[in-house]
């Protein structure tokens, strides 16, 4: 008897026919997504998700990500060292 493979997405749902569904590649440098296909859906590295919601919901979560505190920011505007006033845990760096 062959063996049936359940898919289900980060948020619980599981795949039936429908192929709108996507994976993504966590890694220490981004996320990457790809394609729907079976046999990479089963390797242990990829996330499996639902649609375009699960994947812009970790989209989103990813960028979150990037506004951890840097580590011995100086010079920062008219502040030399900002480590001497705030400690690396309070604060994040702002894009204007």
């Amino acid at each position: 008897m062959a063996a049936i493979t359940i898919y289900t997405c980060v948020c619980g749902v599981q795949k039936k026919t429908s192929n709108h569904w996507v994976l993504a590649k966590v890694t220490s440098h981004g996320v990457t997504f790809m394609p729907w296909d079976a046999e990479l859906a089963r390797s242990r590295d990829i996330t499996i998700l639902c649609g375009e919601g699960c994947a812009a919901s970790m989209l989103s979560r990813s960028l979150g990500d990037w506004k951890k505190p840097a580590v011995g920011v100086t010079n920062v505007g008219s502040v030399t060292d900002i480590s001497a006033v705030i400690s690396a845990e309070e604060y994040e760096l702002a894009v204007a």
